[in-house]
């Protein structure tokens, strides 16, 4: 037998043309040789080698299939003609073209959600350092934050470990992007890869990314894919030992509501309410209550029982923060430190309201006792139990999702500005984008976003940014926190993907359609991808409509997703949004 190989451009090795025989996989440095005995008509056969990245685990058997994006050629539905989506650019090459002298940085892209009030599984633990406050850690019971909650926690990591992943893996590019299953099993393991491949394939293939399947943060196979560092999303405490685009530290404190407030952008007035010191004495150590309740939960929790230093510690310092909002007069705006999600945030424009926040936070087991409890030594430097008060921007006449891309040198590409979706909760639900307005709204934000741009840059983050600004008639109808009279205000900095980082990507996809506007949101729906699809088949096809992520929850015969819509105008656009929301329910990121 002769082997063959054939090199491309770049060194990497590419097979033959595949054949229905028997192949083998064997592990080669850090690629796999997958060997295909191949027929010919001159002599007995040829092998094919055909080199592939992976997880090494895979290379354990023979005839391991390997799925990479790269190898699926066009998306398929039997009986349904899915269109290839072709972006306007990647993740992957704004990063190149961000830091020329980097560009050959093979970069690992994560882009996991995280939250501290409990697991996601064995291999994802909470975090304990970088603390977020997303709508669980505020809402639910303590008592129920525990690993034998497993519907929360299956929720939570449907979310956070495959749909958010994938919406920010369908604008990546050609990158590793690192992804982790819901658990171990091989049920589930093919499953979360079944569903993220299935969202990809529609993509063209030269912006498909490579994914990277592994069990947790601390199990990334850096080496085995040749990546060189990560970049991410959110802070997870388990890349602290990886080589990072940027320090998980700074990227927490850019991304807080007191590093907001202190940066200098024309931010509402507020007061930031700061947490001292940390709780003197460790659960074990501090008294009876403390030690009872460590034993029989799994998050670390100061009970009002309590009868030691810790207990005193938490009482002092929830004083300050319940006094500063007892005599804060409504209307005003709340939020915790760090959110997600829109989660953390409390509008308060009533007594009634106002008075309903007091009962909450004095709770014994209410958002501010929880919080307080998960300081520590090794963070309360971050002031992670601080709470930012500010006031209301008034008569807001427009809301914007700013999004772009800041380069090393601190220049700024403008990608977008999307209008937002919230719900009564405030928490963020999806975006629009008309086309045909973002030269003007370019000109209108440019200053900002330059600004914004510059401030990020100096702490060393290359990167996407979203901020999201309310706009006001008159300039100085609302005091900012900078003293600057405006009628831009920045209401949120969020220095990473949005979620609305889809939409100006598409441009060239809807307009060649003819069509000007543009949505992405998130629904629950009954049954499986396949269902949604032939119901929305003629939309599919058109390429007005098309899945952003999905994950398909087999025992509850329902699935969360994010789909994108296009349509000629807004109008068009308000109805088709509204037809696809009768049959389903809102999902909050």
């Amino acid at each position: 037998m002769t082997l063959l190989c054939l090199l491309n451009r770049g060194g990497a090795a590419r097979g033959l043309r595949s054949t229905s025989y028997a192949s083998s996989t064997i592990c080669c440095g850090r690629h796999n040789i997958n060997i295909n005995p191949t027929p010919t008509a001159a002599r007995g056969s040829q092998l094919r080698l055909n080199f592939t990245n992976t997880y090494p685990r895979y290379c354990a058997t023979a005839s391991q299939p390997l799925h990479t994006m790269g190898s699926v050629d066009k998306p398929s539905l039997a009986g349904i003609d899915l269109p290839i989506i072709k972006l306007d650019t990647t993740l992957t090459e704004l990063f190149r073209r961000a830091s020329p002298q980097n560009a050959s940085t093979r970069l690992g892209m994560v882009f996991c959600g995280v939250n501290s009030g409990v697991d996601l599984n064995p291999d994802f633990p909470r975090n304990t350092k970088y603390l977020y406050q997303d709508s669980p850690f505020n809402t639910v019971p303590r008592k129920e934050l525990t690993r034998k909650n497993h519907d929360l926690r299956k929720s939570l990591a449907m979310k956070y470990l495959s749909l958010i992943p994938q919406r920010d893996a369908f604008i990546a590019g050609p990158s590793p992007v690192i992804m982790f299953n819901m658990n171990q099993s091989p049920a589930t393991v093919a499953h979360d890869r079944e569903e993220a491949t299935t969202t990809l394939s529609v993509l063209d293939p030269s912006q498909r990314p490579n994914l990277v399947f592994c069990p947790g943060p601390s199990k990334i196979p850096m080496r085995e894919y040749g990546i060189d560092k990560i970049t991410y999303k959110i802070v997870a405490d388990g890349l602290e030992s990886y080589p990072l685009t940027h320090s998980l530290e700074t990227h927490w404190i850019l991304n807080s509501k007191a590093g907001l407030a202190r940066s200098g952008l024309p931010t509402p007035r507020c007061d930031i309410i700061s947490v001292k010191g940390y709780p003197p004495a460790s659960p074990r150590s501090c008294c009876d209550a403390c030690r009872a309740d460590k034993r029989s939960n799994d998050l670390t929790f100061i009970p009002e029982s309590c009868s030691g230093p810790s207990g005193q510690w938490v009482k002092t310092e929830s004083a300050k923060v319940l006094s500063a909002i007892s005599s804060r007069p409504v209307p005003f705006v709340l939020k915790n430190q760090q959110v997600f999600g829109g989660a953390g945030t409390w509008v308060v424009t009533t007594q009634e309201q106002k008075d309903d926040l007091l009962s909450d936070f004095s709770s014994p087991d209410g958002p501010l006792r929880k919080l307080l409890s998960q300081v520590t030594p090794e963070n309360h430097h971050m002031d992670p139990a601080a709470v930012v008060i500010s006031d209301m921007v008034s008569n807001p006449i427009g809301d914007y999702g700013l999004t772009f891309f800041v380069n090393e040198d601190g220049e700024p590409v403008f990608l977008a500005a999307s209008e937002q979706m919230t719900d009564g909760n405030n928490a963020w639900v999806g975006s629009t984008i008309v086309y045909s307005r973002q030269e003007a709204l370019y000109e209108r934000f440019q200053v900002l976003m330059s600004r914004t741009a510059e401030f990020v840059a100096k702490h060393g983050y290359v990167g996407p940014v979203g901020i999201d600004v309310l706009e006001t008639g008159t300039e100085g109808e609302t005091e900012t926190h900078c003293g600057e009279r405006t009628k831009f205000h920045v209401v949120d900095l969020n220095v990473r993907t949005s979620g609305s980082l889809a939409l100006p990507l598409l441009k060239g996809h809807f307009t060649q359609r003819g069509l000007d506007c543009a949505s992405s949101f998130g629904i629950t729906v009954k049954g499986g991808r396949e269902e949604f699809v032939r119901k929305w088949r003629r939309e599919f096809e058109e390429g007005r409509m098309f899945v952003l992520s999905w994950y398909e929850d087999r025992e509850e015969g329902a699935s969360i997703a994010d789909v994108v819509v296009g349509a000629e105008n807004e109008e068009g656009l308000q109805g088709m949004v509204e037809r696809v929301r009768e049959g389903s329910e809102e999902v909050i990121f």
